[in-house]
């Protein structure tokens, strides 16, 4: 079947079952199924959790979300093959190339997705021993904006959500305060001062908020210290090119001329006697 004729038998299947349902026009639904999403390629090593979700919106946005559940009921097996292989091509294509050789040529998405995650979603008690760790020893590095860090943090507790770990989120504000260095002794002493109970997302903005701050203040003094160098540079030059109001010789002031002048007398005199 060509990609023409692919393209219109699925316009024709979702606008049948959209008009059976409350679901939105299917105008609004093409232009957001047309809007374009950059997904960073899965190699191994970056975050699975973060590029799941992210993949997830991709196949939504495209209409082929439900390819990740049962057949609908009422549309053809052809219909149904052909949007399974155009789900597994856009999740290979989110892929890095040494991740798609186990699932190349698989043509089912929900069997292409749970390869996937059984690879690297594996609810072991290993796996949530170290990530565990991870989190427990997790500490600032010092050079690293606070946004950094926060995403940092932000990863680790991601793949614990992923294995169905739940911490909640007192636990994450205190292990995330625990994490920093010594120079916010004074924040932190604030934020946990007078409280019952703290919560993950108001130490998260109050750490956001801190830096957004430090940074301003930071360059309001880098501001300070440029125009105070401009103005010693402006001075000296002037001392350079200045000179005396009165004799118009350089080295010297017009109020200093007179003292020159006896000092020149007398030397005048000293060396004639």
């Amino acid at each position: 079947m060509s990609s023409d004729s692919s393209t219109k038998s699925l316009m024709n299947f979702f606008g049948k079952a959209l008009a059976k349902s409350s679901a939105k026009p299917l105008a609004v639904r093409m232009m957001v199924s047309n809007a374009k999403f950059e997904v960073e390629k899965f190699d191994g090593m970056n975050s699975f959790g973060m590029w799941q979700c992210e993949v997830m919106d991709v196949l939504v946005q495209q209409e082929l979300d439900i390819t990740l559940e049962d057949k609908i009921e009422g549309m053809s097996d052809k219909d149904w093959e052909n949007i399974n292989r155009q789900a597994c091509g856009t999740i290979r294509l989110c892929l890095a190339k040494n991740q798609k050789y186990f699932v190349m040529r698989e043509t089912n998405a929900i069997e292409l997705w749970k390869k996937l995650e059984d690879k690297y979603m594996t609810k072991s008690v290993e796996n949530c021993l170290y990530l565990k760790k991870k989190l427990f020893r997790f500490q600032y590095r010092a050079g690293i904006s606070m946004s950094e860090h926060l995403n940092d943090y932000n990863k680790i507790l991601a793949d614990l959500q992923n294995l169905e770990v739940d911490i909640s989120s007192e636990d994450k504000a205190l292990l995330l305060l625990n994490s920093l260095p010594d120079n916010y002794d004074h924040l932190i002493t604030t934020l946990l001062y007078g409280k019952d109970e703290i919560k993950f997302d108001d130490v998260s903005n109050a750490l956001t908020n801190n830096e957004y701050r430090m940074k301003d203040k930071q360059a309001q003094r880098d501001t300070m210290t440029k125009a105070l160098i401009v103005k010693g540079m402006s001075n000296d030059k002037k001392l350079e090119k200045d000179e005396c109001a009165y004799c118009h010789k350089k080295g010297h002031w017009k109020k200093d001329f007179s003292l020159l002048q006896n000092k020149d007398e007398k030397d005048s005199n000293a060396n004639v006697a």
